[in-house]
Protein backbone atom coordinates (compact mmCIF):
# COMPACT_ATOMS: atom_id res chain seq x y z
CA UNK A 1 0.00 0.00 0.00
CA UNK A 2 1.54 3.33 -1.19
CA UNK A 3 2.27 6.29 2.04
CA UNK A 4 -0.95 8.41 0.25
CA UNK A 5 -3.03 5.37 0.24
CA UNK A 6 -1.95 4.60 4.03
CA UNK A 7 -2.25 8.32 4.80
CA UNK A 8 -5.80 8.61 3.44
CA UNK A 9 -7.02 5.23 5.39
CA UNK A 10 -5.81 7.29 8.62
CA UNK A 11 -7.27 10.38 7.77
CA UNK A 12 -10.74 8.92 6.74
CA UNK A 13 -11.46 7.56 10.44
CA UNK A 14 -11.61 11.42 11.53
CA UNK A 15 -15.30 12.09 10.81
CA UNK A 16 -14.79 16.13 9.85
CA UNK A 17 -11.75 14.67 7.19
CA UNK A 18 -14.83 12.06 5.92
CA UNK A 19 -17.28 14.17 6.19
CA UNK A 20 -15.14 16.95 3.62
CA UNK A 21 -13.69 13.93 1.42
CA UNK A 22 -17.38 12.32 0.86
CA UNK A 23 -18.28 15.71 -0.28
CA UNK A 24 -15.80 15.97 -3.08
CA UNK A 25 -15.69 12.75 -3.79
CA UNK A 26 -16.88 13.09 -7.60
CA UNK A 27 -14.34 15.84 -8.09
CA UNK A 28 -11.52 13.14 -7.07
CA UNK A 29 -12.64 10.61 -9.44
CA UNK A 30 -12.24 12.98 -12.14
CA UNK A 31 -9.19 14.36 -11.31
CA UNK A 32 -8.18 10.59 -10.65
CA UNK A 33 -9.68 9.12 -14.47
CA UNK A 34 -8.46 11.92 -16.36
CA UNK A 35 -4.66 11.39 -14.70
CA UNK A 36 -5.37 7.69 -15.35
CA UNK A 37 -6.22 8.08 -19.06
CA UNK A 38 -3.74 10.48 -19.81
CA UNK A 39 -1.35 7.48 -18.54
CA UNK A 40 -2.88 4.68 -20.05
CA UNK A 41 -2.09 7.08 -23.27
CA UNK A 42 1.33 7.52 -22.66
CA UNK A 43 1.07 11.14 -22.59
CA UNK A 44 2.49 14.03 -20.89
CA UNK A 45 0.35 16.99 -20.28
CA UNK A 46 2.00 19.04 -23.09
CA UNK A 47 1.02 16.22 -25.73
CA UNK A 48 -2.61 16.22 -24.36
CA UNK A 49 -3.05 19.87 -24.62
CA UNK A 50 -1.70 19.97 -28.27
CA UNK A 51 -3.90 17.48 -29.42
CA UNK A 52 -6.95 18.45 -27.67
CA UNK A 53 -6.79 22.32 -27.87
CA UNK A 54 -6.57 22.61 -24.15
CA UNK A 55 -3.91 24.77 -22.86
CA UNK A 56 -1.79 22.63 -20.70
CA UNK A 57 -1.86 24.55 -17.53
CA UNK A 58 -5.46 24.07 -17.31
CA UNK A 59 -5.22 20.56 -17.33
CA UNK A 60 -2.39 20.81 -15.01
CA UNK A 61 -5.20 22.46 -12.88
CA UNK A 62 -7.67 20.13 -13.37
CA UNK A 63 -5.58 17.19 -12.06
CA UNK A 64 -4.18 19.23 -9.24
CA UNK A 65 -7.76 19.44 -8.19
CA UNK A 66 -7.69 23.22 -8.47
CA UNK A 67 -10.31 23.58 -11.30
CA UNK A 68 -13.60 21.36 -11.81
CA UNK A 69 -13.98 21.05 -15.93
CA UNK A 70 -16.90 21.72 -17.66
CA UNK A 71 -18.23 18.43 -19.66
CA UNK A 72 -16.98 19.71 -23.10
CA UNK A 73 -13.73 20.13 -22.08
CA UNK A 74 -13.15 16.70 -20.55
CA UNK A 75 -14.82 15.66 -24.08
CA UNK A 76 -12.33 17.26 -26.13
CA UNK A 77 -9.68 15.40 -23.58
CA UNK A 78 -11.44 12.16 -23.51
CA UNK A 79 -10.97 12.29 -27.85
CA UNK A 80 -7.85 13.29 -27.76
CA UNK A 81 -6.61 10.14 -26.09
CA UNK A 82 -9.10 7.96 -28.14
CA UNK A 83 -11.47 7.31 -25.69
CA UNK A 84 -15.05 8.64 -24.76
CA UNK A 85 -16.54 10.49 -21.19
CA UNK A 86 -19.39 7.87 -19.64
CA UNK A 87 -21.34 9.86 -17.18
CA UNK A 88 -23.44 6.83 -14.55
CA UNK A 89 -26.08 8.13 -12.05
CA UNK A 90 -26.32 5.28 -9.62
Amino acid sequence: MSDYRKSLNKNLKDPEFKKEWDNLEIEYQVQAELIRARLDSNMTQAELAQKSGIRQSNISRIENGNAIPRLDTLEALALAMGKKVKISIL
